[in-house]
């Protein structure tokens, strides 16, 4: 009944855009002279989907589905997008028993990239992972890298960055074992950027110019200028992580050269990277005016991509200095709509890959993926609440965030207040119970603990309550008890505590660190991560750490 409601549709549309190309079209005999012919025409999507649709209905008198489904290949290539998914499921649809080399792998991995285009990752994820299993399979080497580039695009958006690295040196091994494919040379490129745009989502800039050298200097060898000039911009973006803004610009606008050769998503890059740079170097006029080309854009276009949370927050902030208070407004309603949908989007595309995305199987079941990949008309008739919903949501969380911002700014202007005649309380106060240790040994303990927080032994990432205790040659439960009974705290609030004081002694005194990024400062402190290190400052302070350095910074202004 599909077949022929589609096939129906073909011939009608047919009739009423007959073009005059019939004595073609009769002198075409074969297939592969009809091939000739969608090729001779593919820029006159009429003319080119009136051959396509010729080549379906003499493949149907054929009963050929091989044929047939790439007929509707054909006309997804010259038709609109959303029509070009309905022709790639036909496409699948014939060829899903197929024993062709690239199908259905390739059905499914052009619906991908139509759905990657349309903002629709998840699906796009679905497509590109069944197109990866279906090339494994038939062992299409080509197909196989193919689907996982386009895998590790979309993680590399808004999935497990460490995930996205794994993917890309995956097709970069699978290359290594196959260096006499035909399109090792375009693989090769693609899979060094890929690399490279990992290391740099996951801070490890040095990493990353080590492949974006890599890559330059293999278009060098091949005289590939544009690729080259792509590989020298994609560096200022490490060179941006490292700090070295001058470098950064310099490569950027080398890069920039070559612009007219660059996809949709090279200018919102370019600015956000160049202006970025340009804050970096305290040239801050500058770098906003780069920064409102990319609002002009994501509000022209609404392209997502995952820079937009920083871009707003800087124009918020640039806005809040200046006093403008309706501006400030603006991106700060801009900021908490973005925040929420690409959260929505990292966490869809998260949860996707983490239930059915195993390297290097990927995928263990290909037909409950396909079952998925039908639900998908279910899921639109929640949109339009989906929308009220979040409009809703959007009012509240701007109403909370524009609360916390005041009491942040209060609980600021009291820890500058307090710092400098802030006291602590004295050790010999605490007196009331030795929960049954004698003070013999709890006065060696806190002579211990004295060294210790003298020598700043707190700054080792090793340091742990059981390490610490043999280390005093005592157990770890004497010390617990001594440091609740002295400290007033438990054993982890009293290292992280320790930690923080550090940083707040070092910040006033040591200018280096004001230059180090909130991940540095938290293992110069002895903080495993940057988020552990906010929220033992949040829970001493009431604000975070980023708050009170750009306050701090503001204020010395």
């Amino acid at each position: 009944m599909y077949r022929f409601f589609i096939l129906l549709l073909i011939f009608t549309f047919s009739e009423i855009n007959a073009q005059n190309i019939e004595d073609e079209l009769s002198s075409s005999n074969t297939f592969e002279a009809l091939n000739v012919l969608f090729n001779k025409y593919k820029k006159d999507s009429l003319k080119a989907k009136q051959i396509a649709q010729f080549i379906i209905k003499q493949s149907t008198l054929e009963n050929d589905s091989l044929k047939i489904a790439k007929g509707f290949s054909y006309l997804s290539q010259v038709s609109k997008a959303s029509e070009a998914i309905t022709y790639l499921d036909s496409t699948i649809l014939y060829t899903k028993n197929s024993s062709h080399l690239n199908y259905p792998g390739e059905a499914y991995l052009q619906k991908s990239y139509k759905l990657f285009n349309r903002d629709l990752f998840k699906k796009s994820l679905k497509c590109a992972i069944t197109a990866y299993h279906s090339a494994e399979n038939k062992k299409n080497i080509d197909q196989q890298i193919s689907a996982l580039h386009q895998i590790n695009k979309i993680n590399e958006l808004w999935g497990d960055y460490r995930k996205a690295l794994e993917t890309e040196f995956l097709a970069y091994n699978l290359l290594q074992d196959n260096l006499s494919d035909e399109l090792f040379s375009e693989h090769y490129l693609y899979s060094l950027e890929g690399i490279g745009k990992s290391y740099v989502r996951l801070k490890e800039n040095d990493s990353a110019l080590i492949y974006f050298k890599k890559g330059i200097n293999e278009s060098l060898k091949r005289k590939d200028s544009s690729s080259y000039y792509a590989f020298v911009s994609r560096s200022g973006m490490a060179l941006y992580g490292k700090n070295d803004y001058k470098a950064a610009l310099d490569s950027l606008h080398k890069g920039d050269l070559n612009r007219a050769s660059y996809n949709n998503s090279y200018l919102p890059f370019f600015y956000y990277y160049v202006g970025s740079s340009h804050i970096g170097k305290s040239e801050k006029e500058k770098g906003i005016s780069y920064l409102s080309k990319i609002d002009s854009i994501y509000k022209t276009n609404n392209t997502l991509y995952p820079e937009l949370p920083y871009l707003y927050d800087q124009l918020v902030s640039y806005y809040q200095e200046l006093g403008n208070n309706e501006k400030e407004l603006e991106y700060l309603h801009q900021l908490v709509a973005i925040e929420r949908v690409i959260g929505n989007q990292r966490k869809s595309i998260k949860d996707e890959t983490k239930n059915e995305y195993v390297i290097p199987k990927l995928l263990k079941d290909k037909n409950e993926l396909i079952e998925d990949l039908n639900k998908e008309n279910k899921e639109s008739k929640l949109m339009s609440w989906g929308i009220f919903s979040l409009l809703i949501l959007s009012m509240v969380i701007l109403f909370l965030y524009v609360k916390r911002q005041k009491q942040f700014r209060k609980r600021f202007e009291l820890l500058i207040a307090n710092q400098e005649d802030e006291k602590t309380n004295s050790d010999s106060e605490v007196e009331e119970s030795n929960n049954g240790i004698s003070l013999h040994i709890i006065q060696g303990i806190l002579d211990q603990l004295d060294q210790f927080e003298a020598k700043n032994k707190f700054l080792s990432q090793d340091i742990s309550q059981v390490k610490l205790s043999k280390s005093f040659k005592t157990n770890s439960t004497y010390l617990s008890k001594v440091i609740n009974l002295k400290k007033d705290k438990n054993f982890s609030q009293y290292i992280n505590d320790l930690r923080v004081d550090y940083f707040m002694k070092e910040i006033k005194t040591n200018v280096k660190f004001r230059k180090f990024t909130i991940k540095a400062l938290a293992n110069e402190c002895g903080f495993k991560s940057a988020e552990s290190f906010s929220k033992a400052f949040y829970k001493k302070y009431g604000i975070y750490p980023s708050y009170y350095l750009n306050n701090l910074e503001n204020k010395k202004k």
